[in-house]
């Protein structure tokens, strides 16, 4: 039966696994909000079996090959699927989301297969919910791993369904009982959707105790009483979120109590916080759920309402093959006269606006200028408006972030401003649309339109948001550089003259060292302070060398005691960063690390930028935990781990999604955000790789080292 199972999955892409549109829409949507984040998504794709077997997917062929096969003893036990989505960016994201899409708008449609998708669906989330509640009961030391696994549990029915579409959804159809399902599946197919599924799951990269789970998640309990922890509660938490399932069960909550020591009260309460749980998410999706006994005009409004997500779906194909012909062109555009020719041809296409209005951001002078178009007097290039609030909807509208119209003011209480650019558009009314990248302005678009058009048009915000948005990806790619060769020569002799400078100093610092050093002869323990200053003191002219020596001197490696350097710093922090504030720091480091083949100077930069971080985000007496750990696996490749984690208020989820770019910190005005960007770039250049987790309850942070 494992080899059918594989068959099966040789005629099946995994990427063209169905989804509900509902979660698709959804999903859509958040890609295209500027303001998105990684948590957003997560968040999403936790909620959809096909759109989360989709990303694992991805994520397993960018680490290991499609020709490498997967070491399962090498994998860990689940995987963050937020740090997933940050290997894998954005726009491969907004890829998969728009493939899906394209995909499901494709493929077959009825009501039989809509039902389908909608239980499955169902069973998917309520068993994930039921199985993450029952591991924190059973102290189940991965929670996330026990949510994933019950919403993949069912994985191999989608697959089957996939395989063989007509056969699979009229029989799940006329079933009313799993146990006739199952051997239904072992006649019809040779195999049932627990082998596939977890015959799937096993080539994507998941561990062998995800695979058992999937694989007897039907079995009898006497068979597994025994298993894995995993393997009960997915076990378990199928039996109570089948479609079967009935509280007069008693053997079901015998079970429990066998399996996993649970109480039928328990059992009971987890059910229905979890029924509350798919409820609220089923809400938020606008998903009516499947139930049995309803009347015939519920039922009957049930699938208009799925007819209609079906349509949307439609229209967001279609919106999605337009802006795709406007991203082609914009990207061809040279210079903003055929900018600007692109944008008024396509805003008359896909909204039958014939005038729009440019305004572009001028960050050294904190302004929009409008940029004059064809059939627009040339003098439109003098309006600049500074960018303060209540000056203008222009502004308001950048700002704000947020689209606004002058259709619900008075026109006689609109800025002077706003109605000289009314009556340059000879229409009624503008509606303003900020653009936006990375979070950073980059103008704002006036549509000239009369009253019948702003309310049609209104009704199209998000696909109007997605076309300026388009229009600042193109206008941020092309940005000119702002500083000439002059000013360029000017800064680098400019920053030759400040290393020249510094070096002066530093260089009496570590003459007045031997002095000292000469003077404390006897006192061993003042003799390693002063080397390792004298140590730093080397460091700092290396790293200044940077400046003006283009050799990297991360490229130069040797073995290193990566255990011995974070004591020694650490050691120099405890008289210095830790004492204004009281901070404490605990150590726990794997003595089995011997020697690492890398760069001392690139790891003392890295452990005091990420030590410096923490110490300024952390109050008094805060507390700083540091751990190395050898024998780190990862795919297939041995690392060694290092961590720095605080008790602190953690970061603010806007700074996340840029945490290593440098832009302007929370720290104040004296900081750039510049030390995890450098933090990112060494450990790059040492063949690394860094990650960041943070609540409410600290931060940390996990650098991960290769040991070759």
């Amino acid at each position: 039966m494992k080899l059918k199972a594989k068959q099966i999955l040789q005629k099946v892409d995994i990427d063209k696994l169905p989804s509900l549109p509902h979660v698709l829409l959804q999903l859509l949507d958040i890609c295209h909000d500027e303001s998105m984040s990684y948590s957003d998504l997560a968040a999403i794709l936790r909620q959809d079996p096909g759109l989360y077997a989709r990303i694992f997917s991805v994520c397993h062929r960018n680490h290991c090959g499609d020709n490498k096969q997967p070491d399962n003893s090498a994998q860990p036990s689940t995987r963050s699927i937020e740090h997933s989505l940050q290997q894998l960016g954005i726009n491969t994201i907004k890829s998969i989301a728009v493939t899906a899409t394209v995909q499901q708008f494709f493929s077959r449609t009825s009501l039989e297969r809509t039902n389908f998708l909608k239980q499955h669906w169902y069973h998917s989330i309520y068993c994930a919910n039921v199985a993450e509640s029952i591991a924190k009961q059973c102290n189940y030391s991965n929670l996330d791993e026990a949510y994933t696994t019950g919403l993949l549990h069912d994985i191999g029915q989608l697959v089957l369904e996939t395989a063989f579409p007509e056969k699979y959804t009229t029989t799940f159809a006329q079933l009313s009982e799993d146990e006739y399902f199952y051997t239904l599946e072992k006649d019809e197919f040779e195999c049932t959707h627990q082998q596939v599924g977890a015959e799937l799951l096993s080539q994507h990269g998941e561990n062998s105790f995800v695979y058992d789970a999937v694989l007897y998640h039907h079995e009898s309990v006497d068979r597994i009483r025994d298993a894995h922890p995993l393997v009960k509660i997915i076990n378990l938490a199928n039996m109570l979120t089948s479609n079967y399932f009935k509280e007069e069960d008693q053997q079901v909550f015998d079970a429990g109590e066998e399996l996993l020591g649970l109480s039928k009260p328990l059992l009971l309460e987890i059910l229905e916080k979890s029924q509350e749980r798919v409820k609220h998410v089923a809400t938020g999706l606008e998903i009516d759920l499947v139930i049995d006994g309803i009347d015939g005009e519920t039922a009957k409004q049930q699938n208009a309402g799925d007819e209609f997500k079906q349509v949307q779906l439609a229209e967001q194909v279609r919106n999605i093959a337009l802006l795709d012909g406007i991203h082609q062109h914009l990207s061809r555009s040279e210079g903003e006269d055929a900018l600007l020719h692109i944008i008024s041809q396509h805003a008359g296409i896909l909204f039958g606006v014939n005038q729009c209005i440019l305004f572009l951001y001028d960050a050294s002078s904190d302004r929009v200028t409008a940029l004059p178009g064809h059939n627009q007097p040339a003098q439109l290039s003098d309006i600049s408006i500074p960018l303060t609030s209540g000056r203008s909807l222009v502004t308001d509208a950048l700002l704000d972030k947020k689209a606004n119209h002058s259709f619900d003011s008075n026109p006689d209480s609109l800025a002077i401003i706003d109605r000289q650019l009314i009556g340059i558009t000879q229409q009624p009314g503008m509606i303003c649309l900020p653009m936006m990248m990375n979070n950073a302005a980059i103008g704002t678009l006036i549509l000239g339109v009369d009253d019948a058009q702003h309310e049609n048009l209104w009704k199209q915000l998000p696909l109007l948001t997605r076309f300026v948005n388009e229009i600042a990806h193109t206008i941020s790619a092309s940005a000119p550089e702002t500083k000439t060769e002059d000013q360029t020569a000017q800064l680098e002799q400019r920053i030759r003259e400040v290393i020249h400078e510094v070096r002066n100093p530093l260089s009496i610092m570590n003459n007045y060292l031997g002095i000292l050093s000469y003077k404390l002869e006897s006192d061993k323990p003042a003799q390693e302070d002063v080397q390792t200053i004298k140590s730093e003191i080397e460091r700092i002219s290396q790293i200044l060398n940077q400046l003006t020596d283009p050799e990297k001197p991360t490229d130069e490696t040797s073995p290193v005691d990566i255990n011995a350097i974070i004591a020694d710093l650490t050691h120099v922090f405890q008289t210095s960063l830790f004492a204004n504030k009281n901070i404490q720091i605990s150590l726990d480091l794997d003595e089995r690390i011997s020697t690492l083949h890398s760069n001392a100077n690139a790891l003392k930069q890295i452990y005091t930028n990420l030590i410096k971080n923490a110490v300024e985000a952390l109050p008094t007496n805060g507390q700083l935990m540091v751990y190395t750990q050898d024998y780190v696996n990862v795919d297939g490749k041995e690392h060694i781990e290092l961590s720095v984690a605080d008790d602190g208020p953690g970061i603010a989820i806007d700074i996340l999604p840029k945490l290593f770019s440098p832009v302007d910190s929370t720290k104040g005005a004296d900081h750039a955000g510049l030390g995890l960007t450098i933090v990112k770039n060494l450990v790059n250049e040492l063949h690394g790789s860094i990650s960041c987790r943070s609540s409410d309850k600290g931060t940390s942070f996990h650098i991960l080292l290769p040991k070759d």
